[in-house]
């Protein structure tokens, strides 16, 4: 038989069931070093001269990769550990409030000083058996037919925070006497056992607030905030 016959009719041998026999025998190439020998090894591995100095290199480059990831996580860990140490200051801080015009402005510096926001703006809807006023020092309060709230009717429909790009109508409601230009903001519905309004929280950074970005610590926000402004509305 000649040479091309016979290598016509040898079984073809699977890649798979090669790279399958190497995993169950991972120490081939210690009990025989001569195979390494026959071996064409192509890669992009620079200087390496041989296998073993390949897979420490590959080896590196993944250490290196999940070093990063750790590092990232642990960023992410304690920027969540100073924003719920930031939160229970603010939680304290409104429950010593007694009325309605302190409560108001502790949130709008806690969140200005402890969140770094450009803009605190909220509309805070009046119980129905307690009607705004003539003349009500805080502008905040609205009846709830008021058109203004036309324009979170979505998200004060759904009862969670929305984070992005706030429309023309909206920054012009939330805030109104901000001279800078308000790129992203968050709009967090305050809702207890009933929807009290809504809370902003606007940025100059167009990043700073975006549609991926977690919202737990704002839905906790709106919760706290909620209870304590309508707590203190009933008892104007």
């Amino acid at each position: 038989m000649t040479k091309t016959a016979s290598s016509r009719s040898a079984p073809t041998v699977d890649e798979q069931a090669v790279l399958d026999y190497l995993a169950d025998h991972p120490d081939l190439f210690l009990r025989r070093p001569e195979a390494l020998a026959g071996l064409t090894l192509r890669h992009d591995c620079g200087d390496a001269a041989s296998l073993i100095e390949y897979q420490v290199r590959i080896l590196r480059e993944e250490n290196t990769t999940l070093r990063r990831r750790m590092d990232e996580i642990v960023r992410v860990a304690r920027h969540n550990d100073g924003t719920a140490e930031r939160l229970h200051e603010l939680t304290l801080e409104l429950l010593a409030t007694d009325d309605l015009q302190a409560g108001v402005e502790s949130l709008r510096a806690g969140l200005r000083e402890g969140f770094h926001a450009d803009a605190v703006g909220m509309l805070l809807v009046a119980p129905q058996s307690n009607a705004r006023p003539a003349g009500d020092p805080i502008p905040e309060i609205v009846p709830a037919d008021d058109a203004a709230l036309e324009h979170f009717r979505d998200i004060l429909d759904r009862g969670r925070p929305s984070c992005g790009t706030p429309t023309d109508a909206q920054r012009r409601v939330l805030f109104p006497d901000t001279e800078q230009t308000i790129h992203s903001a968050a709009l967090v519905p305050m809702v207890d056992d009933r929807c009290i309004g809504l809370l902003g929280i606007g940025s100059q950074d167009a990043d700073r607030y975006h549609a991926g970005q977690g919202t737990v610590f704002l839905r906790r926000l709106g919760a706290i905030a909620a209870r304590v402004l309508d707590r203190l509305l009933r008892q104007r």
